[in-house]
């Protein structure tokens, strides 16, 4: 019988390892290649009056947020409009399962979509080894189909359920790039190398003390890499340098009459040298800040939650056509929600966006103005953790009322536990 077993036990662990690495590698190659660069947005004006109040609109409230959170096998969807020509679509999956008594697999993807500089995608492979009771070590493969653009991390945690966590990850971006470079064919006819290869320290953790008060953190940062750009045919060769400091941390208070606080904040920086053909030196700086309540004055059943959105963003340039821009928002909102049963529920609420932009240099220009809008969106709630939320905006400025009158934008949200 424990012959069996441990058969039995071997196969399963075969079985879900090929799955996963056959699936990181197929989505690798199903999304465009990406290799790692300090995302720093060349046209700071897409950003347009609209753009953050859409990404307001499609926020994930606390149950989804506690939901994805304390979920270790989950699918998440946010799809919508963002103007007349792009969509928005944020993408996530993860899984899990144990392959032996100590060694559990994992598997991480998120396609980001968007147009901010977040905008990324993780295809993230996890083998994790439980060194004694609470505490893990994991090792981390990001493959891709161009070796040197695979990334590879170790990852320290220790872990007291799903959603109560402390983990500390090292990543090594583009590890193979200079090995491929200097023993591969080169048929790109260019040899691009790291002086400085990139890494990336990461701080992630997750807990509660008792039952009132939750908090969140997540913090990344990179050294100050350097890549030299050499083209072996013609002429262009430039070299690079940068790095990336990003911060969040969220924090929820639950305190008496049904009210209930929650704070998040960012702070992040992007840097991008270039010297050479192309010249320039760019800086994009983020400061977020929303505080929120909510009250529920009938238990579950009805929810009040209201908020104000701080952003604040510049882009520095030097050697560029347009040397700086920057924008202020205030985003203030109120929500009503209303649950019929435990399938179906109803939110209608108030989102404005006060949008303040200036850029300096070559057309400079500023814009100063007002966004409002109504949201509905009603939720459907499935067996076990699947939920499904569609959400319709109505435009409450009649100025930009167009083709569609006052119809604004729509949107909707899937979550599909497994």
């Amino acid at each position: 019988m424990k012959m069996e077993i441990q058969s039995s036990l071997a196969i399963r662990a075969v079985l879900v390892l090929l799955c996963t690495i056959i699936l990181s590698f197929l989505m690798a190659s199903a999304a465009r290649s990406v290799h790692f660069d300090t995302p720093f947005p060349e046209e700071p004006e897409r950003y347009d009056s609209e753009y953050y109040l859409d990404m307001l609109t499609m926020r994930i409230d606390r149950d989804w947020r506690d939901l994805i959170d304390g979920t270790d096998n989950l699918f998440l969807l946010r799809f919508g409009s963002l103007n007349v020509e792009q969509w928005c679509m944020i993408e996530s999956l993860k899984f899990s399962s144990d392959i032996s008594r100590r060694f559990r697999i994992r598997y991480w993807m998120d396609l980001n979509h968007t147009l901010d500089e977040r905008s990324s995608m993780r295809n993230e492979l996890e083998v994790e080894f439980n060194l004694h009771r609470k505490y893990f070590v994991s090792f981390l493969l990001a493959p891709s189909p161009w070796k040197r653009e695979n990334d590879v991390g170790l990852m320290v945690q220790r872990r007291t359920a799903v959603d109560r966590y402390i983990k500390f990850t090292f990543k090594v971006h583009d590890f193979a790039n200079n090995f491929a470079y200097n023993h591969g064919d080169n048929i790109e006819g260019e040899k691009n190398l790291f002086n400085r290869q990139p890494f990336e320290l990461i701080l992630e953790g997750r807990e509660q003390a008792g039952r009132v008060l939750r908090f969140g953190i997540r913090g990344s940062l990179t050294n100050r890499w350097q890549k030299e750009y050499r083209f072996l045919e013609g002429s262009g060769d430039y070299d690079e340098e940068g790095h990336v400091r990003d911060l969040g941390l969220w924090i929820e208070k639950d305190m008496p009459g049904g009210v209930a606080f929650n704070l998040d904040i960012r702070i992040a920086e992007y840097f991008l040298e270039r010297t050479g053909t192309g010249a320039a030196r760019k800086m994009h700086n983020v400061r977020e800040f929303l505080p929120r309540l909510w009250w529920h004055p009938a238990g579950r059943d009805l929810s009040l939650s209201a908020g104000l959105q701080v952003r604040r963003e510049r882009w520095d340039g030097e050697g560029t056509e347009d040397s700086g821009f920057r924008k202020n928002e205030l985003l203030p909102f109120i929500l009503l929600q209303k649950r019929f049963s435990e399938v179906h529920m109803l939110e209608v609420g108030y989102l404005a966006d006060r949008f303040d932009s200036e850029r300096t240099g070559t057309g400079a220009e500023s814009s100063d103005r007002w966004e409002n809008r109504l949201k509905i969106s009603w939720e459907t709630r499935f067996r076990g953790t699947s939920r499904f939320r569609l959400i319709e905006t109505i435009d409450l400025d009649r100025e930009d009322w167009g083709d569609y009158s006052v119809h604004d934008h729509f949107f909707l949200m899937l979550i599909v536990g497994f």
